[in-house]
């Protein structure tokens, strides 16, 4: 759908007129004096104050420029906008939420100048004829900011509630406690604060690249006092968004039991506040003593939030603590509880029941579901839909999160050149495109999705301009995910407006990701030409892209793109957008291996445990790993691999290189051996090489070893290579005699 509005997120009905309303001077605004109404004008009056407009407002009935009116007919939160030359008007239910996102249209309509807070902006506003008959396509409109990891400034979190609002967003789902901290001050349990809140250190960079973990020495602390809370709920609600607060349990329970280690297992352990990222074992102990703890607890945040939802997490829960602790044990066998999965959905049990008794209802991940769901719970999906579709299934409403689509902690360009993210690959167009209603539901069954949200995990972001980087501009596809019927989007269109919406974003001061104006590249082997492609991509709309081979100078002049550049050896395109004559972006670039394996199939024995790129491609894709991030890498948990290259023609051979990934922490160790061999018709085998393999691991961090055998020319349709994995995990690194796992990148064939 193609509009002069350029609204985000696209309305469902767009009618656009003829002429223009100018916006200028003192306009009276018809205004019912409810409260909510009156809210509603007051944020106009605001967001308008930059400007050479004044808002007066007058009685319904009265004369005036614009005019909010009540129509019982709309459903919460739909309404309708309409803009002549003769004014105004807005109407939605008496709710008055509707009225609010018209108001987000109406200021999406004017220029973003208005938000330039350097000057004040006196132009007039002209604003074209239109009208919009709108509503939202799912009631639960959610994003997720966790500051238990690394906090956020209260600040920030205000600013990101402005966002949230201005893009119809009306959930936001805080992660307040965590491992690596307690971000919400407890009355009653003031050490959740005086200890939980802090950590002596934080790990430098991914949690599994360095061996041993490097550690930056600074504290790192910070809460929000209750009156922080209150401010926070209000000005949320002053935008229409509620706030749900999650407390984590039983799991990701660090940081409490740091504070107050009698409601853990006990075991001998000493409690901390964790200083680097991951799974652990210690967890509530499911005593009548940590109960009344946690219960106390949610009295306090309960009475803090007015959501109807408590989020209690509930999501990588291990049970190596319950499995040694002679209560739960003893517990599981008074309440006839056959595993510790059971255990655990009958600790979710009981605290549903206490948040139930306040009058609220509980939201948890789908580790929920392990054990029996809760009665009235929500499920928040997030690995994968599974858990979704169960939940929905049994007549529990669900929350659509998957990984893949709504973590907003994953890589959104090359991870060669972007800031660290916790892992994944997540563009613009994947979350655009996003539909949280899986079509294996019935109709019936997809009720019970009542939305979806985008996650943004704080592990690796420890600055609001990183928090924003992450967020943006993908949080402005997942509004239209939310908001928009599937019929009326359209990513081409959603482009267009985006670029104009950069502008805006930018007079905010929001410090998003512009790889939009910049160029991927996608090298694929053309099996029909017998050629390898490089094919450069923009989401920029209405741009050219420049490029250039093995030059990384790129000018206007340099080479226009119009169809994929072919590589017959090996070379990196470098490449750049440009509009008018002027760079719109940084210059982008990726390095490509041709060679005699480049396109050509290839079979492994046994299967990889972890194939992210292409299987039976991705190791022959003309593209290599790298050390930073594992999802280029193929992953093997075997002692001897196999792989069996088809050349499609006996082909004279006489090297093969490839690589192998060193990171302890993930069990990857490189080959101890390799073998080549070839063959003619991939049955009988002639070896032509073998070598044993020795590696320097002195570095401390992820190292890409790369690896060549060299022997006398062959000749062979079938090539293959086998490795013997690195054997069990050394004494003195990580699983220290544990099997090891093989990560192998490109294959090439000399």
């Amino acid at each position: 759908m193609e509009t002069r509005s350029g609204i985000i997120p696209m309305p469902n009905q767009v009618i656009e007129g003829q002429g223009t309303y100018l916006l200028q001077g003192e306009k009276r605004v018809a205004v019912s004096p409810n409260s909510a109404s009156m809210l509603v004008f007051g944020y106009l009056t605001n967001a308008l104050k930059n400007t050479a407009v004044t808002l007066k407002p007058v009685s319904p009935g009265e004369q005036a420029d614009i005019c909010f009116l009540a129509d019982s007919s709309l459903a919460d939160e739909a309404y309708t906008l309409d803009v002549t030359s003769g004014g105004i008007k807005i109407a939605s239910n008496q709710t008055s939420a509707g009225l609010f996102y018209g108001i987000q249209s109406l200021l999406q309509l004017m220029p973003a100048g208005i938000y330039d807070t350097r000057q004040k902006y006196e132009k007039k506003i002209e604003l074209p004829a239109i009208h919009i008959a709108d509503a939202p396509r799912f009631s639960h409109r959610g994003a997720m900011m966790d500051v238990a990891r690394n906090f956020q400034p209260k600040e920030e979190v205000l600013k990101f509630l402005d966002l949230m609002a201005m893009y119809k967003m009306n959930k936001f789902h805080f992660h307040l406690t965590d491992d690596q901290g307690w971000r919400i001050e407890i009355k009653k349990y003031p050490r959740l604060i005086e200890i939980g809140s802090r950590r002596s250190q934080t790990q430098v960079g991914f949690c599994d690249y360095y061996y041993p973990r490097r550690f930056d020495g600074k504290e790192q602390r910070g809460y929000y006092t209750q009156e922080d809370i209150k401010e926070i709920v209000k000005y949320a609600s002053d935008r229409f968004i509620t706030v749900i607060p999650e407390i984590e349990m039983p799991g990701h329970a660090s940081a409490a039991l740091a504070a107050y280690p009698e409601h853990s297992c006990g075991l001998g352990k000493t409690y901390v506040v964790r200083d680097y990222f991951d799974v652990f074992d210690e967890v509530y102990c499911p005593k009548e003593g940590t109960f009344r703890f946690l219960e106390n607890v949610l009295t306090e945040v309960i009475d803090l939030f007015p959501s109807h939802y408590i989020h209690i997490g509930g999501d990588e829960c291990p049970k190596k603590a319950w499995k040694k602790c002679e209560h739960c044990q003893v517990l599981m066998k008074r309440e006839g509880l056959p595993d510790e999965e059971a255990l655990q959905s009958w600790f979710i049990h009981r605290i549903e029941q206490f948040v139930n008794s306040k009058g609220r209802d509980i939201i948890g991940w789908d580790e929920i579901l392990e054990g029996g769901l809760a009665p009235n719970a929500t499920l928040m999906s997030w690995r994968g839909e599974k858990g979704g579709m169960e939940a929905a299934r049994k007549k529990h409403h669900v929350i659509m999160t998957p990984g893949s689509t709504c973590y907003y902690d994953h890589y959104q360009e090359s991870p060669e050149f972007a800031p660290l993210a916790i892992g994944g690959f997540l563009p613009l167009d994947t979350a655009y495109n996003y539909n949280p209603l899986p079509v294996e539901l019935t109709s019936q069954e997809q009720s019970y999705i009542i939305g979806t949200q985008a996650n943004i995990w704080g592990e690796y972001i420890q600055t609001p301009e990183h928090f924003e980087y992450m967020a943006f501009p993908r949080l402005l596809a997942m509004a239209e995910v939310q908001w928009t019927q599937p019929a009326h989007k359209d990513f081409y269109s959603f482009t267009r407006r985006l670029d104009k919406e950069f502008e805006r974003l930018d007079y905010c001061e929001v410090n998003s990701c512009r790889n939009f104006y910049e160029v991927s590249l996608t090298g694929t082997w053309n099996s029909t030409q017998n050629v390898y492609e490089v094919t450069l991509n923009t989401f920029c709309p209405d741009a050219e892209i420049h490029y250039a081979v093995n030059d990384s100078v790129i000018l206007a002049s340099s080479p226009l793109y119009t169809a994929p550049v072919r590589v017959a050896e090996d070379a990196v395109i470098y490449a750049a957008v440009y509009r008018k004559g002027k760079p719109l972006g940084k210059i982008t670039h990726k390095s490509f291996t041709i060679n005699k394996a480049t396109g050509n199939f290839y079979t492994c024995v046994p299967l990889p445990s972890s194939d992210k790129v292409n299987p039976g491609m991705g190791l022959s894709d003309g593209v290599r790993g790298y050390a930073r991030e594992l999802r280029r890498w193929v992953i093997f948990d075997a002692d001897t691999v196999q792989m069996t290259f088809d050349l499609r023609k006996p082909i004279s051979v006489h090297k093969a290189a490839f690589a192998f990934l060193w990171r302890p922490y993930d069990m990857l160790w490189p080959a101890r051996v390799v073998t080549a061999s070839v063959s003619n018709d991939g049955k009988e085998f002639t070896t032509v090489g073998n070598q044993k393999l020795t590696y320097d691991f002195s570095p401390t961090e992820g190292t890409r070893f790369p690896v060549s055998l060299s022997f006398p020319e062959a000749l062979g349709r079938y090539v293959r290579l086998e490795f013997l994995s690195g054997g069990g995990c050394p004494r003195g690194y990580y699983h220290e005699g544990q099997p090891s796992r093989l990560a192998v990148d490109e294959i090439e064939l000399y």
